[in-house]
């Protein structure tokens, strides 16, 4: 089916949210680490996993390390180079590389890891916090010297997902109010970081946010770029008004004692809340 309006919302509001987190938040580290074979191949190519799930793609984040090419032995080999055995793709939203043969040295390289992973979700509040196991990352990291597994779940993590949305008529001709709310449900292994995370997205109302296209979407099927190195700032940068949409509120919410509680019998570790967006754009929707 072909994408429509809240689809264009989603992918793009993840993306910004993205960005707020690491310029304003600068929650990143940047590290060096080893990328090892793991037992899942994606389309053919050899996959070799960090021990983390994201990396930092976004070259307009100052100072973090972005990589475009990683190091076999000694020897740089960057996207699209090596021949025959070659670096196919660096999945940032993964911690992966695929490559196009098995490597017979190890490959390592230096880039920035997100104090936050983010993804889009459709899964319930209840599916993400009482019915999915978490590790911590940065015990993964120094305790386990190997790559992360597809269904390793790891936190501190941010889920967005979509919470309802309405058209209201607006003015003579077919115009609409539409209201579109998004729900981020945080995970994170302090409350000096759910503090943090809060404040800091509590402060983003009343701004824009630029929408993009489809054909503007940074990342392949492989999770590398699509249309050279991706850069949030110079993509949406010159969007007029009827290319954003506007963050009109932004609500923090804690859940009470009693369902911490649960979530601590299943996640002892994790401190957790709930960040609503309230989104809205004058449309005409119904033009074709």
């Amino acid at each position: 089916m072909k994408a429509q309006f809240d689809n264009q919302v989603m992918s793009s509001f993840m993306l910004w949210f993205d960005n707020r987190l690491l310029t304003k938040g600068e929650a990143f580290q940047n590290t060096t680490g080893q990328f090892y074979s793991v037992s899942d191949d994606y389309y053919g190519y050899n996959t070799y996993a960090s021990s983390y799930s994201q990396i930092v793609s976004d070259a307009s984040i100052s100072g973090a390390t972005v990589p475009t090419g990683l190091y076999v032995a000694n020897t740089l080999v960057n996207v699209g180079e090596g021949g025959n055995t070659g670096l196919y793709a660096i999945d940032y939203g993964n911690g992966r590389s695929y490559w196009s043969g098995a490597q017979s040295s190890d490959v390592t390289g230096s880039f920035a890891i997100k104090d936050f992973n983010v993804y889009l979700t459709s899964r319930t509040e209840d599916e993400i916090l009482f019915q999915t196991q978490y590790t911590n990352r940065n015990k993964i990291s120094s305790v386990v010297p190997t790559g992360l597994e597809p269904d390793t779940k790891t936190y501190p993590v941010v889920y967005i997902k979509p919470d309802g949305s309405v058209n209201e008529p607006l003015a003579f001709g077919g115009q609409d109010n539409t209201t579109i709310n998004v729900r981020a449900i945080v995970i994170a292994d302090s409350q000096f970081d759910i503090d943090a995370i809060g404040s800091l997205f509590r402060d983003q109302r009343q701004i824009n946010i630029a929408l993009l296209e489809a054909s503007e979407m940074p990342f392949n099927q492989f999770g590398y770029y699509r249309n050279g190195q991706y850069n949030y700032t110079g993509l949406v940068e010159g969007k007029d008004d009827s290319q954003q949409i506007f963050l009109e509120d932004v609500n923090i919410s804690r859940f009470d004692r009693v369902i911490e509680n649960e979530v601590r019998k299943f996640n002892p570790n994790v401190y957790s809340t709930l960040i609503d967006f309230e989104l809205s754009k004058f449309r005409f929707p119904r033009q074709a």
